[in-house]
């Protein structure tokens, strides 16, 4: 097969044109080598155990060829750089699993496999398929869940939970059974050089202005115009927290009164004029409480992003103040 497994299955050396007999593939595992992780996973598979010879052959070849990625992964992106080119190695590695998501969605529907066909006590051609390729999806889940808690702080690009990627990228609830769970094996010693990441705590969302007097009269008035903040938070409060140079040592709590919509447009039009606005650096601060009292999360952001929230003119016309 050619360098990408994830790929090859679907396209290029499918399943389903496999004619190797049970004694090819049992000669053709003798020959494959074990790949191991450099760093402790968080996650592993859980997966009905391979009988014949022929699933065997593709669950040690997909779970090599995941743990190449993984360690492929750890060592791009966890070194020191500066951070706009950590975020541009995250975006392009997070659109090539996104990629592959999408890939995997796609195969699953236009050849109409029927995924619970594994799971059944049958050896046909059909049932091998369903179990290959949906071992190949919990696995690119697996490596998309991986990247994101590890380094998604790293970019603005979207977090999904387990729950959401099987909603988005394949428009389906997740398994009853959890396929995913976190990982069990032996805690294993990090590699120096790949653990050292020098971005990961950068406790301040880097107003770019000296004229830091124009962001308050902005957020005075979008305190009048759209309620941004409870009445026991001062529009003071977060103008300071959005220039600090660390918020982890300031006592306040930001209480919002608008609706997550707006807040989440807010911070996508502000951004320009910020170096790390970022939804998951939101969450990281933990200072922001949502209408209901609860920690405000990345993904609510992410949940509740539209083009188009109320009084998006007005919020636009009150932050343009700012150029």
């Amino acid at each position: 097969m050619a360098k990408d497994l994830f790929t090859d299955i679907l396209f290029v050396d499918k399943v389903t044109d496999d004619t190797r007999t049970d004694n090819q593939f049992k000669e053709l595992i003798k020959g494959l080598k074990k790949e191991y992780p450099i760093t402790t996973p968080k996650y592993e598979v859980e997966f009905k155990k391979a009988y014949s010879s022929k699933r065997k052959y593709y669950f040690k070849r997909i779970e090599n060829d995941y743990i190449i990625k993984f360690n492929d992964l750890i060592n791009e992106l966890g070194t020191n750089s500066t951070p706009l080119h950590l975020s541009f190695l995250y975006d392009k590695v997070y659109n090539r699993i996104t990629n592959y998501l999408t890939q995997i969605s796609n195969y699953i529907s236009e050849n109409n496999i029927d995924e619970n066909l594994y799971l059944k006590p049958t050896n046909t051609d059909q049932s091998d398929e369903a179990y290959i390729i949906s071992f190949l999806k919990a696995n690119a889940i697996m490596l998309f869940l991986e990247l994101q808690e590890r380094f998604s702080s790293l970019s603005d690009a979207d977090v999904y939970t387990i729950e959401e990627i099987h909603e988005v990228f394949f428009n389906e609830a997740p398994p009853k059974k959890k396929i995913l769970i976190p990982y069990s094996g032996e805690k294993l010693e990090t590699n120096k050089r790949v653990s050292k990441h020098v971005f990961t705590n950068k406790n301040h969302f880097g107003f770019k202005s000296r004229n830091t007097d124009a962001l308050l009269e902005v957020l005075k008035t979008l305190q009048f115009t759209i309620d941004l903040l409870q009445n026991n938070t001062s529009i003071e409060d977060l103008h300071k927290l959005f220039t600090t140079d660390d918020f982890t040592k300031l006592d306040t709590k930001i209480y919002l009164q608008c609706e997550t919509t707006q807040f989440s447009y807010v911070l996508d039009v502000l951004k320009p004029y910020f170096s790390n606005l970022k939804k998951s650096v939101i969450e990281q601060s933990g200072k922001f409480i949502t209408k209901t009292g609860t920690p405000l999360k990345a993904n609510n952001l992410y949940k509740n992003k539209v083009h188009n929230p109320k009084e998006k003119e007005v919020i636009d016309r009150i932050i343009q103040q700012l150029q």
